[in-house]
Order: C-alpha cells, then sequence, then structure tokens
C-alpha cells in the first residue's frame, strides 16, 4: 500500500493539471455576446453587437430595454445564469429536461425548448423563451417553482465523464478546448448538482508528438471546466483522489489523457514512435477543485458517483409526487 500511494504521489509531481493557469473570464460586451448566443443558439453569431443584442432580447422577453448596451447585456445574463432570488432560466431549463428525461442535452437554449415541447406536449409553442419555459416548468412539476436549493458542494467531488469528440497526439495544438459530458448524475446531500449529459471542458496543455528514437505521442490535459444542474461552471481537476479511482477501475485511456500510463499492460499496448489516439466516448474521473455554493435539484435520484470511496451505487425513480407542497418549496 505505502508503494502503491508513493506512485500515485510521484505521478501527480509530474502532472501540470492546475486550473488556476486558465482563465476563462469574459468581461468585454462581444465576449458576453458571444457566451449568450453561445448558450441560446448553440454558437455565437457574426456582426455587429446592437442587432444581436437586440435580437436575444426579442427572444428572452419579447421587448428591447431603454438602457446602456452594458446594462442591457448584465439584465440577459442574469436572466440565464443567475439563481440568487430564483433558478436562472438555464436552471430551469436543466431541471425540466433532466426531469422529463433523466438527461440534459447539449445544445441551444433554443433547440432544446422545441425539444422538450414536442416530447412534452407533442408540438413546439410560440413565444418568449422566457414564457416557453415557464409552460414547461408548470408541466413538468405542477407549478411554476422548481425545486432548487443552495448547498456546498466539497472539494474532491468525483464525476464521471467522456471525450465528446476523439482527440489525438497527431492533431491536437497546445490551447485546443476540448468538450466533455457527464456520464453520471452526481447526487450531494440528497440532492441532484451534476446531471447526466450536462457539459464542460478542458484545455490542451502539453503535446509531444512521437520521434525517431521511439517515443511515444502524449498529451496532457487540464480538464478545468464543469456545468452544474444551475448552469453556473464550478472549476475541477485531476488530483489523488481521481487519479486513485481510474487507476482502481483501470480506466487507461481516459488516465493517459492526463499525462500517465497505468500498467505495463498499457505501455505495451502502445507501439514505440506511434501517435496517442484517444476515441470518443472515452471515460475518466474528474473532481471539484474547492468548496463551491452551488444550487440543487432537490429530490434527485439516479446512477450515484460518490465523492469518498469512489465506489457507485444506483438509486430508482425521480421524484416522487407524493411529497406534495414541501417538494416544491423554493430554498432560500
Amino acid at each position: 500500500m505505502r508503494i502503491y500511494k508513493f506512485f500515485i504521489c510521484a505521478v501527480m509531481a509530474f502532472i501540470v493539471i492546475s486550473a488556476g493557469n486558465v482563465t476563462f473570464a469574459e468581461t468585454s460586451a462581444n465576449a458576453l455576446i458571444a457566451k449568450i448566443e453561445r448558450e441560446s443558439y448553440g454558437d455565437s453569431q457574426e456582426g455587429a453587437i446592437l442587432p444581436r443584442l437586440n435580437k436575444l432580447e426579442k427572444d428572452y422577453s419579447g421587448q428591447n430595454l431603454q438602457e446602456d448596451m452594458n446594462t442591457r447585456i448584465e439584465a440577459l445574463y442574469n436572466i440565464i445564469y443567475d439563481n440568487s432570488a430564483t433558478p436562472g432560466l438555464l436552471a430551469k431549463l436543466n431541471a425540466v429536461e433532466w426531469n422529463l428525461k433523466h438527461e440534459v442535452n447539449y445544445g441551444g437554449i433554443d433547440t432544446r425548448i422545441a425539444n422538450i415541447e414536442k416530447e412534452m406536449l407533442g408540438e413546439i409553442s410560440e413565444g418568449t423563451f422566457i414564457s416557453r419555459i415557464r409552460e414547461l416548468v408548470k408541466a413538468s412539476f405542477g407549478r411554476e417553482d422548481i425545486p432548487m436549493y443552495e448547498i456546498q458542494l466539497p472539494a474532491n467531488t468525483l464525476i464521471k465523464v467522456a471525450l465528446i469528440d476523439p482527440i489525438g497526439s497527431r492533431d491536437a495544438q497546445v490551447g485546443d478546448i476540448v468538450k466533455i459530458r457527464v456520464v453520471e448524475d452526481v447526487i450531494v446531500d440528497d440532492a441532484l448538482v451534476f446531471a447526466k449529459g450536462l457539459y464542460g471542458k478542458g484545455i490542451v496543455e502539453t503535446v509531444k508528438r512521437p520521434d525517431g528514437w521511439g517515443s511515444n505521442g502524449k498529451l496532457i490535459i487540464n480538464f478545468n471546466r464543469l456545468t452544474c444542474i444551475d448552469g453556473q461552471e464550478v472549476e475541477t481537476c485531476i488530483d489523488y483522489e481521481a487519479i486513485s479511482l481510474m487507476t482502481e477501475k483501470n480506466m487507461i485511456n481516459g488516465a493517459a489523457l492526463t499525462g500517465i500510463n497505468l500498467n505495463d499492460d498499457w505501455n505495451k499496448a502502445l507501439v514505440h514512435g506511434k501517435n496517442l489516439e484517444i476515441p470518443a466516448d472515452t471515460e475518466l474521473y474528474i473532481q471539484t477543485k474547492a468548496d463551491t455554493a452551488v444550487y440543487a435539484l432537490k429530490g434527485g435520484r439516479g446512477s450515484v458517483t460518490l465523492k469518498t470511496s469512489g465506489s457507485e451505487e444506483n438509486t430508482d425513480d425521480l421524484f416522487d409526487p407524493e411529497l406534495g407542497d414541501d417538494f416544491y418549496t423554493k430554498y432560500e
């Protein structure tokens, strides 16, 4: 056991995996508009800021605010992401989709609303994003309140994730964004924090091509952001707990993305002088970097990744309609 722990600690000493080296702050008007557009339509739009802002406001609320541009952008941003008074629009949509399908889909809010409406109501509705999500919440939960409340998400909570796209040392470049998705629901204190399907991202920090001396290709990816059910991004990393669990489960492909080789079998599987190629859907574990206040969905049930031992267990069902009004209480 001492040898095992020494191996893990030694490996960690060589991994460049700190989220602190990467800044995702988007403060300029154009950057904020682009972020909102990606959330709303699946991709950022082209053109001047003001027409794009006008369209976003019309889609969300049906009218344009008579304020300065920065105030309008901030107001729109808060509609989507702010959970301090009531759950934001993205948190509501995530909760409705998970309640319907036990999974959250990746994509723009516009497409997600339409798909949920077709499944839940039988047809795509007209109206603003705000009004349509309000109706979906009522159809899904029986009232306009979402059963979400603030909890403290502990540091080192483990989350199983998977690559959305393949990646390899042949074509990857330092600075490339690597998209991931949550594979299993994560429940903390009987509340859903990370829902299956929620997305995250990492950044390629090191790429090593194979050389003529028999050295293999290598990748080091900093998996540093993951979206919670409330729509906010939480800082993540790969540290002792995640590496230990991947070692225990022999997740050699996932571990290879952090720059380590778990065992001799993995070393033998690599032909010297070849690129490292990791397929889509490769699974690995990441963990939360610090204690973080998040809003979670009360009563969530699903496939749970425990944050301590790394073991997994399954529980049944979604929400219990017999819980009555207490179940729908908005916790501040």
